[in-house]
């Protein structure tokens, strides 16, 4: 009993011990104390897990450097300099629900976004500490992490600054209890063809409750919490065919199992469809045509926003079929078609028939079709003739997999005499491939963007780095782009531009008043309203290229205006810190924009929340020998805004600027280059937009973002980055 007792309290001893070790707060250690980290009072349960992870020891892009004022003496961030990251990676930690607390110093409000374990990103708003390297701030959030290891990115948003110093965790709720073991038991491995199959999730352990169940397969696809058991039709296709079952819930890894059934007595009959417009759903009237397949079809003849949803069933195979639509058009028509809500065949051209109700024409385009059942929309399109359907008519394909209609690549090459700054430039893409037919041409630069094979463009003028990017099209087919760049030396810089225009002498629709304190004794503002604009006229530029310019202002508190140049979004949203006085101590605010040669309008205005009481903006020497990147947005003036995407590339979410009419409907879409739809917004017009997209999950890649109007369709490409 003495030996059994002695044993009992050394034991206790060396717990003691190590619990004291754990206590000692070394960075990047499990914490489990009831103490809060920094200054803040927790009030959590003694032995609840906590974790500080230093961002200096994190990866990151941002700079460290030394600050007696951060928790261990150093930080990661640079000012006036956006866009770094801090990737934290806490280990061995209990899957569930956590409190994030940020420490940060940022000298006005900022927003960054946050991912773990590379999943989609959400944003954060930081309130301002009001110092980069005094006082800093704490920030708390809540977020879900996995069993084991995980990784944690805060990244500034675009126009934002912040310097981490750490963050902290805290668990919080129940523990998650990932311990299960699962697999699948099938009620038929070798079943007919077309014969009915169940397949039930076979699950032991603690961690079953609370799972989510993802199926996929030939001719399945189905999820959600109470998917634990599921029913499906065998393919029609003999041979053995392979399904997938994915469980998963908010703190565990994944678990992914494979069964497989193998189907035989499927003789090989071509599958075959017609559906009529009619006894389809659709939001187009339904009119009697005896010129019609079924004398009957769908559409208005003075309406293009119709549609007929498709419902094409008991598809044998997945697989590529050719779609014959049969329609009437008075005008040259056009619609999107969309499969099964994901795959989009966009712009498909559709050739006048001449006639709304007497000869019909015909336009056949490859689909992909799942196994099973399939919805096929049909949608007619903007600025285009309105659509009177008739039928669809869907049989197998040859289709390899890539479409021989877009089989082409393009290149971009100049041609010049010498680098000479007098020397006049021409450009032209050089395409290749059997399929270079009826591709058209656009090109977008330093100044312009039009529509050609060869663009002859005059001497520079400047010394520099020139880029220009060509986009080939194709009617049902991607866009391709490439780029060619030259350089220009030995331009005589000549006398410097530079000036500086008076918000005064300016147009504007804010009141001007008096300040002996501004530049020239007054401004224009008023201090209970932020949407007010001021359009300064810079005039007789000499060469166009990108120019510093200088706004000079008062505002009481941080303020945020966009700047337009030439009716185009060239900074969507700038911060301007506080000046912490109406109308005694001005401040000002350096940045770039692309000034054309000769005249230019430059609209700065003010965004939601603090007004900005505008003084002058002064215009400086361009920026020389600097590369100049391709401006995909330069338009003519008097044009409403072109659509910008900012930041670009993005980590999956992003905003995007237009110009929509007052009250006009609109649709934002956003597809992979495979068609594949991942974002569908329907709007209305308000005059200027800024919406902001989040992907979600989807990979990095390349995305093309359309925003549909009732008379014009714009696109842009985004690159995703994760």
């Amino acid at each position: 009993m003495k030996t059994f007792t002695l044993a009992i309290c050394l034991l206790f001893s060396a717990l003691v011990s190590y619990a004291t070790v754990l206590k000692s707060g070394y960075p990047g250690k499990v914490i489990k104390a009831s103490t809060a980290v920094g200054h803040h009072n927790s009030g959590d349960d003694a032995g609840a897990f906590k974790l500080c992870l230093e961002a200096e020891d994190a990866d990151g892009t941002g700079p460290v450097s030394e600050d007696p004022n951060a928790s261990n003496s150093k930080t990661r961030g640079e000012r006036d300099n956006w866009d770094y990251y801090v990737d934290y990676t806490p280990n061995d930690v209990p899957a569930g629900k956590y409190q994030l607390t940020i420490r940060y110093y940022a000298e006005s409000d900022a927003t960054v976004n946050v991912a773990v374990n590379d999943g989609s990103t959400f944003a954060v708003n930081l309130p301002a500490s009001h110092s980069w390297n005094i006082a800093w701030a704490e920030h708390t959030i809540e977020l879900t992490l996995n069993e084991g290891h995980n990784k944690i990115r805060i990244q500034e948003q675009y126009g934002y600054n912040v310097r981490q110093d750490k963050i902290c965790l805290t668990k919080v709720g129940e523990p998650v209890t990932c311990n299960y073991s699962i697999g699948t038991i099938v009620s038929n491995n070798h079943p007919s063809c077309g014969q009915g199959v169940g397949v039930s999730a076979d699950c032991f352990g603690a961690g079953c409750l609370g799972l989510n169940y993802k199926w996929s397969g030939p001719g399945v696809d189905i999820s959600g919490t109470n998917a634990n058991y599921i029913n499906f039709y065998a393919p029609s296709t003999n041979g053995t065919h392979t399904y997938t079952m994915t469980t998963s819930k908010p703190g565990c890894a994944e678990s992914v199992r494979e069964f497989s059934i193998t189907v035989s007595g499927c003789t090989n009959v071509p599958f075959t469809a017609c559906v009529e417009a009619e006894n389809s759903n659709g939001n187009g009237p339904v009119t009697g045509d005896p010129n019609a397949s079924n004398g009957k079809t769908r559409g208005a003849e003075d309406n293009w926003d119709h549609y007929v949803e498709y419902a094409v069933n008991g598809v044998q195979t997945a697989g590529f079929y050719e779609l014959t639509l049969r329609y009437y058009a008075a005008g040259d028509g056009a619609v999107d078609i969309i499969v099964n809500e994901t795959d989009l065949v966009p712009v498909v051209g559709l050739p006048a028939t001449h006639s709304w109700n007497i000869v019909w024409g015909e336009r056949t385009v490859t689909v992909h079709l799942a196994a099973g059942d399939n919805k096929i929309r049909v949608a007619g399109l903007p600025g285009y003739s309105p659509v009177r359907q008739d039928k669809i008519c869907v049989v197998p394909s040859d289709y390899p997999g890539t479409s021989p209609s877009c089989d082409f690549n393009v290149e971009a090459k100049a041609v010049r005499i010498s680098e000479s700054c007098q020397d006049a430039v021409a450009i032209y893409p050089l395409c290749s491939g059997p399929d270079c037919e009826s591709v058209t041409y656009r090109w977008r630069g330093h100044g312009i963007d039009v529509e050609g094979e060869i663009v002859r463009l005059p001497p520079p003028g400047m010394n520099g780095t020139f880029v220009y990017t060509v986009t080939a099209t194709k009617s049902l087919c991607v866009p391709k782009t490439a780029t060619v760049e030259f350089t220009t030396t030995g331009c005589d810089a000549g006398e410097p531009f530079s000036a500086c225009v008076e918000a005064e002498h300016s147009a504007s629709n804010g009141p001007g008043s008096d300040d002996p304190n501004a530049s020239n004794g007054q401004t224009r503002g008023a201090e209970n309203n932020y949407d007010y604009y001021v359009d300064y006229a810079i005039n007789d530029v000499p060469v166009s290229g990108t120019y510093p310019v200088t706004l000079r202002y008062y505002a009481a508190q941080n303020a945020r205006v966009n700047v337009n140049v030439n009716d185009v979004f060239s900074v969507p949203s700038l911060s301007l810190p506080a000046t912490n006085s109406w109308n005694i101590v001005w401040r000002e605010e350096t940045f770039q924009i692309t000034l054309l040669k000769g005249n230019n309008v430059v609209r700065i205005q003010g965004l939601p929340g603090a007004a900005c009481r505008q003084d002058r903006l002064c215009v400086h020497p361009a920026v020389s020998n600097m590369r100049m990147a391709a401006p995909e947005g330069i338009e003519a003036q008097n044009q409403d805004p072109a659509l910008q995407i900012f930041p670009n590339p993005a980590p999956g979410e992003f905003k995007a600027t237009f110009y929509l009419k007052i009250g006009e409907p609109g649709t934002i879409r956003v597809t992979d280059v495979q068609g594949k739809i991942w974002h569908t917004q329907h709007i209305k017009g308000k005059g200027s937009h800024e919406e902001r997209i989040n992907l979600g999950n989807a990979p990095s890649g390349i995305y093309l973002l359309q925003v549909k109007k009732n008379d014009s369709v714009e696109t842009k490409k985004i690159l995703v980055v994760r």
